[in-house]
């Protein structure tokens, strides 16, 4: 397999901005921003996965610029607050993509228990089988966010700050809910006119 030395690479069609999608049951796909530096051979197809405790499993997507010959890789999680064995199950295995394949699915267990928790994290990374360090670039890696379903939540504005133009004859504001997804929860919304200044008037 060939060592993959930091190199400034572009073959993934430029910066990755992936629209948010729906992936398999309880699981939502989300970009994560632009990335910098990328890998020319191979890179997670999304860099933030969001999935529901219930769902068992969520699975990562490895994506290849290069379908002329096998590629072989290493695979492993990362703890960050979600810890294995008791809110996934880890893993640290050699995959290869076959000839004229571009793209493979993997993937990994989720554990339900049912005690609330805030939502967690974990990472998964893609490897150099000889080396075993991480292959370089901004995309071998991509976030993993466990949400507890086992509380109702809180709802919150996705930003605080929103810019928008005179010209423009709406905004969209959104609302995210987090650590929880048990039930239905609602709120109510208001606007307020403000000064010059900043404050309400």
């Amino acid at each position: 397999m060939e060592k993959f030395a930091a190199r400034k690479a572009n073959n993934f069609s430029g910066h990755k901005d992936f629209l948010t999608l729906n992936g398999t049951t309880g699981q939502v796909e989300n970009t994560v921003g632009k990335v910098d530096q990328e890998n020319e051979l191979l890179a997670f197809k999304c860099l933030h996965y969001s999935v529901t405790e219930s769902s068992g499993y969520v699975e990562v997507t490895v994506i290849s610029n290069n379908v002329q010959r096998d590629i072989t890789f290493g695979l492993r999680t990362v703890e960050i607050t979600a810890k294995a064995p008791h809110e996934f199950t880890a893993i640290d295995q050699t995959f290869t993509l076959k000839k004229r394949e571009d793209s493979i699915n993997i993937p990994i267990s989720i554990i339900d228990n049912s005690d609330w928790q805030p939502d967690l994290e974990f990472k998964v990374e893609l490897y150099d089988i000889e080396t075993k360090e991480k292959l370089f670039g901004g995309d071998t890696e991509t976030k993993i966010t466990i949400l507890d379903e086992d509380f109702p939540g809180k709802l919150g504005f996705s930003s605080t700050d929103v810019q928008a133009s005179k010209f423009q004859d709406k905004v969209e504001i959104k609302i995210c809910r987090t650590d929880g997804a048990s039930g239905k929860i609602s709120c109510m919304i208001r606007t307020e006119q403000l000064t010059e200044s900043g404050k309400a008037a």
